[in-house]
């Protein structure tokens, strides 16, 4: 095969996702099914655009052209499990898993029986892809919500990388169909704009996918649980909601929980001695708000007293940040400014000038 410039993102594809797929199959860190379920969309990838070489080469062979469609039943199923494995903590595969690949495994077998099915099947592809995707979305959507009303770090809640993901994917897929159906898509050097959109993709994947599942826990059953109930008033636990909202307060200002950056909802009901359902009912009906915004509500007051009363005066903000609970400078500038109206740098400035 003659190599082109259109050949050379293709082989680039091919060898970076075959090289990150080994390396997550070996990798010994957090999430390995995660880790797993990725390499697995990456290894598929690079066979994808190892067949595409071979049609675009001088002879190609009958077999990969027959089930060249095969690769767009498997990336909907594989990014909806991914997505899905690193939301819940108890997240594992299971024997049923298999059904989300029956379409590929028909494309698969027809040709050894004499029907050839890409021809008719691209556009259920793509329908099928779509629906994954949206699925994957609407997951992601409901823990953001779940985790707002169990944890207390922002950070926890950040998954708009994978969403970022499949903007991405959804970008090249939507590419792919214009070029199919429409108009060729324009090229750059003689690329197509497709095949720079999924190079992009391979890194983006490999860098946030393997980064993120090291500071992520994911959500548990009980978190789930207490969510799907949190808006039921139970009336036991309304009873003497009052005499219980100045319990918290009181625990809050004494012992100031919230200073973990790591607080859950489960951990500040293990210390009140309360259970978490009715914790997150008097928080949620109480005090009118979520787990988070009412932990950082504390935080907030903290550090706007540390800046108003300095003791040191060499004190930084970031020696705030950290002490009253925060462990990211974006969150803690984004929240700040959202209950203050100031950054933490503009009010430290405005207070040290009184």
């Amino acid at each position: 095969m003659n190599i082109g410039i259109q050949n050379i993102v293709p082989i680039l594809i091919v060898f970076q996702s075959t090289l990150f797929a080994i390396y997550l199959f070996t990798y010994k860190g957090p999430k390995k099914v995660s880790n797993r379920i990725l390499a697995f969309f990456l290894a598929v990838l690079a066979l994808q655009f190892l067949a595409l070489l071979n049609l675009m080469g001088q002879t190609r062979l009958e077999e990969v052209f027959a089930i060249r469609c095969i690769f767009g039943f498997l990336y909907g199923p594989l990014l909806y499990l991914y997505s899905n494995s690193l939301i819940y903590d108890y997240f594992k595969l299971k024997k049923k898993d298999v059904v989300h690949f029956i379409p590929a495994l028909v494309i698969l077998v027809a040709p050894m029986l004499g029907h050839y099915l890409c021809d008719r099947a691209v556009p259920l592809m793509y329908v099928i892809l779509i629906g994954y995707i949206l699925f994957a979305i609407g997951e992601i959507i409901s823990y953001r919500r779940i985790m707002l009303h169990t944890h207390s770090s922002i950070d926890r809640v950040d998954l708009s990388w994978v969403i970022w993901t499949m903007t991405i994917f959804c970008s090249a897929l939507l590419m792919d169909i214009v070029s199919q159906y429409l108009i060729n898509i324009n090229r750059v050097l003689d690329i197509p704009l497709v095949h720079i959109f999924v190079l992009f993709l391979v890194n983006w994947m490999f860098y946030k996918g393997l980064k993120q599942p090291q500071i992520f826990s994911g959500i548990s059953r009980i978190d789930e649980m207490i969510v799907r109930q949190r808006l039921e008033k139970d009336e036991k636990d309304m009873e003497g909601i009052d005499l219980e909202m100045e319990r918290i307060e009181k625990f809050m200002e004494s012992d100031q929980p919230f200073i973990d950056s790591d607080l859950s909802l489960n951990g500040l009901a293990h210390k009140l001695q309360m259970p978490a359902r009715k914790l997150s009912n008097v928080i949620n009906h109480g005090f009118q708000n979520n787990f988070m915004g009412f932990i950082n509500d504390y935080r907030i007051e903290l550090a706007k007293e540390r800046f108003e009363n300095q003791s040191d005066p060499k004190e930084t903000i970031l020696e705030v940040m950290f002490d009253v609970g925060f462990n990211s400078k974006s969150s803690f500038n984004t929240i700040f400014k959202e209950k203050t109206g100031l950054t933490p740098s503009e009010y430290k400035k405005k207070v040290s000038s009184i």
